[in-house]
């Protein structure tokens, strides 16, 4: 039989200890950009395996329609959304859509593009490519996604996709590394703002994985070499390296961490 003290304390467990349950993503609704591959599916298919409802998002039908056939054979839910990012301007439009389904509890910035140019050679139509869809989409769907959730009074977690060069520079990838930052400058600024509201901002910084960006630089034997000699695991990364980190970051287990770069790198720099 439990005494007065001991339901007391029961009533106070949530300040004390973190459920299980906070860990997952039962009953909250995800969307996750560049959901039809790569890191992208990765992340998509680990929410859902959380428990979430999962809604994707990406140009290509053919890629969404297969993360979605993923989901469904493990008994998942996902949507699939297909939309350019690029086109700035519809983002708003697409967010409506999605949230009349069903309102956004978080978000996965996952798509992106990549650059790989000395940085003299870089054009402006290189640069412009890159700041659109590595900046621009991710910083404008973020505020379409809290501007609902602030009229609805509802919480909710950003999750930014850096890299590396949120830390340090690497060559050959001046407009990626300078997008790259800027993702890690805006996270910090939303969460300022919006922690107050329960809406919370990070950023996860994926060290070397084996992705469409990095095909043509993993390719080289030379490269795949000197990148895995850094790595103090000794290996790359996989989209389930990155998956846990996310789902982390959308629970309620991380309710408290806003504004932070968690870098997922094997120990790259920590070496």
């Amino acid at each position: 039989m439990s005494t007065h003290d001991d339901a007391g304390e029961l009533d106070k467990i949530d300040t004390i200890a973190v459920a299980p349950s906070d860990f997952g993503l039962a009953g909250k609704h995800v969307l996750v950009t560049g959901g039809g591959r790569g890191l992208g599916q990765g992340i998509a298919v680990s929410a859902a395996l959380a428990g979430a409802r999962v809604t994707i998002m990406a140009r290509s039908t053919d890629q969404l329609d297969e993360t979605v056939r993923i989901i469904e054979k493990f008994d998942g839910d996902c949507g699939a959304h297909p939309a350019d990012l690029s086109d700035i301007e519809a983002i708003p439009r697409h967010v409506a859509a999605i949230g009349e389904r069903r309102p956004i509890d978080g978000v996965v910035h996952a798509a992106g593009v990549q650059v790989r140019k000395d940085a003299v050679d870089v054009s402006i139509a290189d640069w412009r490519f890159v700041q659109t869809m590595n900046v621009e989409a991710p910083f404008f769907l973020s505020t379409a996604i809290a501007r609902a959730q602030q009229a609805d009074g509802r919480p909710g977690s950003h999750v930014f996709v850096g890299s590396l060069n949120s830390t340090l520079g690497l060559p050959r990838i001046a407009p990626y590394a300078a997008s790259k930052t800027a993702l890690l400058g805006i996270a910090r600024v939303l969460s300022t703002e919006w922690s107050r509201t329960g809406i919370r901002a990070n950023v996860i910084g994926p060290g070397y994985f084996h992705t469409k960006l990095t095909e043509d630089l993993l390719s080289r034997r030379e490269n795949q070499e000197r990148i895995l000699g850094r790595i103090p695991m000794g290996r790359l990364g996989t989209p389930a390296d990155l998956g846990g980190t996310a789902v982390f970051l959308l629970s309620d287990a991380s309710r408290y961490l806003t504004g932070q770069l968690i870098n997922v790198d094997g120990g790259w720099l920590a070496s």
